[in-house]
């Protein structure tokens, strides 16, 4: 009895330093906090231009790879820096439309994922890039 005692301490001092590890762990990170709060804001324009980069991500149209022709932003938190999420309704060479929902990560990278509008598709329709340069 003296061991399953002395057993149940040493469960709840171990349990007891995790629980302060993991407590101190969540205290801010001031550098990143920093880095967080100096992002430039992104600008629908900016995301355009990065998104014309992109290639046509639709089965049948990769060969040769066909450019974006069109894009159009609207940012549904134009408040928020990066102004996520953002949807962009991008037009390649052959019809239709693509409208994609767009993620601008804080190092510039996007992620988009979409559907032909009018015309949706099994899977998903996805554009990335890099980078979004804020002020150009």
């Amino acid at each position: 009895m003296r061991f399953g005692g002395l057993l149940v301490a040493l469960i709840l001092v171990v349990g007891l330093g995790g629980a302060v590890i993991a407590l101190h762990s969540r205290e801010q990170n001031t550098q990143f906090v920093s880095q967080q709060q100096a992002l430039a804001p992104v600008r629908a324009g900016e995301l355009e231009r990065l998104i014309l980069t992109t290639s046509d991500p639709r089965p049948g149209y990769d060969h040769p790879p066909a450019r974006a022709r069109l894009a159009r932003c609207v940012s549904f938190a134009p408040r928020a820096a990066l102004g996520n999420p953002w949807s962009c309704v991008v037009r390649y060479a052959h019809p239709p439309d693509v409208r994609y929902r767009v993620t601008v990560r804080a190092e510039g990278s996007i992620y988009g994922s979409g559907q032909p509008e009018g015309a949706p598709l099994r899977g998903v329709l996805t554009v990335r890039g890099c980078c979004v340069v804020p002020g150009q």
